[in-house]
């Protein structure tokens, strides 16, 4: 009796394993000898991002992708000073169509998402203020604790990209993003004993339309570097005070 229900759990196991393969693989009808191929296999391993379906032919998908990073603001006036490690940005790409031409380790990419970024001002003496539509860095009205300012931005972002598989590891992306930055404000924070203020300013004369060149660098299961730069100001001319940035961050 043991014998036989031992043997029965063996037919129960093998039959269960035997199903779990015939969902997760496939055969080569081309070549019957081929052993079972795992679906999986057919993507790179460089793609990483979240894969959300796959387009109608086997060499295209749509993925989603995260990116966060530092901002470096470049080319900034004398009169003003940004805080290392203390501006940030958030990419999010909701959807990205990824195409890939069969037997090439080339890929094309466009896609769509949001960009969050901030500048903050270093020290807490100088904040930013609008004043007949035009910004500037001034000094508050009085001694605040904690007082803190910077700019933020909100874009509507369109990456595009061509990336170049060199190693099944490794992998290079190059190209540019189109930024609609449709909204932006300044944001002032401060104590005064007990009390703590947010201010926020809006209609600060960013520019709507900006472009950034950017690189990735892909490492093992898609997650990698990238490094962005904006050669646009954050500000129209006679907006403000003039500067751009360097972006370098994780990528997902």
């Amino acid at each position: 009796m043991k014998k036989l229900l031992v043997m029965a759990l063996l037919a129960v196991g093998l039959t269960a394993n035997a199903e779990e393969k015939d969902e997760s693989v496939y055969l080569n009808d081309a070549n019957p000898e081929t052993s079972f191929v795992n679906d999986d296999d057919d993507d790179l391993s460089t793609d990483g991002g979240v894969k959300i379906g796959k387009g109608k032919d086997e060499d295209d998908r749509w993925s989603m992708h995260f990116a966060v990073g530092v901002n470096i603001p470049t080319g900034v006036p004398k009169e003003v000073e940004f805080a290392p490690f203390r501006s940030w940005e958030i990419n999010w790409t909701v959807m990205q169509y990824d195409y890939t031409p069969k037997n090439s380790k080339t890929t094309l990419s466009a896609g769509l998402g949001f960009n969050w970024r901030s500048y903050t001002l270093k020290g807490h003496d100088l904040g930013f203020y609008k004043v007949s539509n035009v910004i500037g860095v001034l000094h508050p009205e009085a001694n605040l604790d904690d007082f803190s300012s910077n700019i933020h931005t909100t874009a509507l972002a369109m990456p595009l990209f061509v990336k170049q598989e060199f190693c099944k590891n490794f992998a290079i992306s190059l190209g540019a993003q189109l930024n609609w930055n449709y909204y932006a404000r300044i944001h002032n924070y401060y104590e005064q004993g007990d009390i703590e203020t947010d201010q926020s300013t809006r209609k600060i004369g960013q520019r709507p339309f900006t472009v950034d060149l950017m690189g990735i660098v892909h490492f093992c299961k898609g997650g990698g570097i990238y490094f962005k730069y904006s050669p646009m100001s954050v500000l129209k001319k006679d907006k403000g005070p003039e500067f751009k940035s360097f972006a370098v961050g994780l990528y997902f």
